[in-house]
């Protein structure tokens, strides 16, 4: 049986929930803590609501318009690019929209192709 003592030191993971021992008062376990400035890598295949930003951002809307567009707030945008950003390797906008055609995420234009 725990004693009261050993019930102190036991604390849950806000970022995973397990149970941990700890002396100081972290929140996070040893498992889920990260240095700063290292980030974890990232799947690199596009959510759905990641790839409709992708597919506004190469039709040039700003952030302002994404959001109103998706019902999202700027900020909640704003976190989708940076998320975005770091799984394509982008560093800008014109960056992600290349990526995106290249990577046939986006469609160049809507409707029929142009004739020559």
């Amino acid at each position: 049986m725990k004693t009261a003592i050993e019930f102190q030191k036991m604390r849950n993971c806000f970022r995973c929930g397990r149970e941990f021992r700890s002396d100081s008062c972290k929140r996070v376990c040893p498992d889920c803590a990260v240095p700063r400035g290292v980030k974890r890598p990232l799947n690199s295949a596009l959510s759905l609501r990641e790839r409709q930003v992708v597919h506004l951002v190469c039709k040039a809307k700003l952030n302002k318009e994404i959001a109103h567009e998706l019902h999202l707030t700027e900020g909640t945008v704003k976190e989708y690019l940076n998320r975005i950003f770091r799984k394509s390797g982008a560093s800008n906008r014109t960056e992600l929209a290349v990526w995106a055609i290249r990577s046939r995420i986006a469609v160049v234009a809507e409707g029929p192709a142009p004739t020559p």
